[in-house]
């Protein structure tokens, strides 16, 4: 199914399909959340059908829609991942992307996936590869897939998505068409949501920054407790409350996960400091912040909002968590105290 807020996109590639001018490859972008990587298994599956339907999406019934129906597909915001695969057990679709969150896509995985895309449709049709978080292949790999991306075999397709295209060198990014994805109105995705029977749409698709799946996972039990237990710390020690005992705490969670709420929480802070009457993201926690950006020194919040940006930019360095949030802690808590 291709979501409501994807039709433009559809329309655009299932014109290029008819008229027989698909690109060899192209980039599918856009922050997490908005369903890039279920659009480009619709992509893959209406092109592979025998029968597709005058929407231009899957019969769902013909023998190739049969072999795609058990699909890996690991989302792009959880921890889930593997290497190169074919989706089901169709032989004309192939699945990459890291073997690990936050680790490289390896070399000798983008030579696989390229010589297996080089070879014959078994179905006498197309050959599509899909390279899910492309954004994280090492100066390797990206060298090695310029050649596929030069000299793409006949009938091929080679679909990556990322939510941080300017991490892909711009020798890959030239060599695709770009297909861009775009929150969809705020009042459409509650709507969406409401569908989809999630509680607190609104704050949960501010958290999201306005991506509906995103917001959806969100809504999950559970899934905003990391954030919990950070805004507990960052209240915390604003009272005076033990620094070390929250990092502990801190520390035992996912590392980049927190540092993207901690930005969002800075921002906030930022935002209300511009105007007080301006739209946060932390809904749920809009008086305590109202509070805090009357109190705290602009430029210091820049500066850590600085040192939260180049921790986030250290993916795939490893880091020890229980120093890294005693460092930011202590950061927070002389903010607070230069009030």
């Amino acid at each position: 199914m291709i979501f409501e807020w994807q039709q433009k996109q559809w329309q655009q590639v299932r014109q290029q399909v008819q008229e027989r001018r698909l690109p060899h490859a192209l980039l599918l972008t856009g922050q997490a959340g908005l369903g890039k990587r279920e659009f480009a298994m619709q992509l893959a599956r209406s092109l592979l059908c025998k029968h597709p339907q005058a929407n231009g999406e899957a019969c769902g019934v013909c023998e190739a829609c049969l072999l795609l129906q058990v699909v890996h597909t690991a989302d792009e915001t959880n921890n889930k991942a593997t290497a190169v695969t074919h989706v089901g057990t169709h032989p004309d679709c192939l699945w990459l992307e890291p073997e690990e969150a936050d680790k490289a896509i390896k070399v000798d995985d983008i030579r696989e996936l390229c010589a297996s895309l080089s070879l014959t449709s078994q179905f006498g049709g197309y050959r599509v590869a899909i390279i899910n978080m492309a954004d994280s292949m090492n100066i390797n790999a990206s060298n090695s897939l310029l050649k596929t991306l030069e000299e793409p075999g006949a009938n091929s397709l080679l679909l990556l998505v990322s939510s941080r295209p300017h991490r892909l060198p711009v020798t890959v990014r030239s060599r695709c068409q770009r297909i861009a994805f775009h929150v969809p109105d705020e009042q459409a995705a509650i709507a969406w949501l409401s569908q989809q029977k999630v509680n607190n749409s609104a704050l949960v698709l501010s958290l999201a920054h306005g991506s509906p799946l995103l917001a959806q996972q969100l809504a999950q039990a559970d899934a905003l407790q990391p954030r919990q237990q950070l805004v507990e710390a960052l209240l915390g020690v604003a009272q005076n409350q033990s620094l070390v005992s929250h990092a502990e705490a801190l520390a035992k969670q996912p590392v980049f996960e927190l540092l993207g709420w901690l930005h969002d929480w800075l921002v906030d802070v930022l935002r209300l400091q511009s105007s007080q009457k301006a739209e946060v993201m932390n809904k749920d926690y809009a008086a305590e912040l109202q509070q805090l950006a009357q109190q705290l020194p602009v430029q210091r919040v820049y500066g850590l909002l600085d040192e939260v940006l180049s921790l986030r930019r250290m993916q795939t360095v490893s880091l020890n968590a229980q120093l890294l949030w005693e460092d930011l802690l202590i950061s927070w808590q002389l903010l607070i105290k230069k009030a």
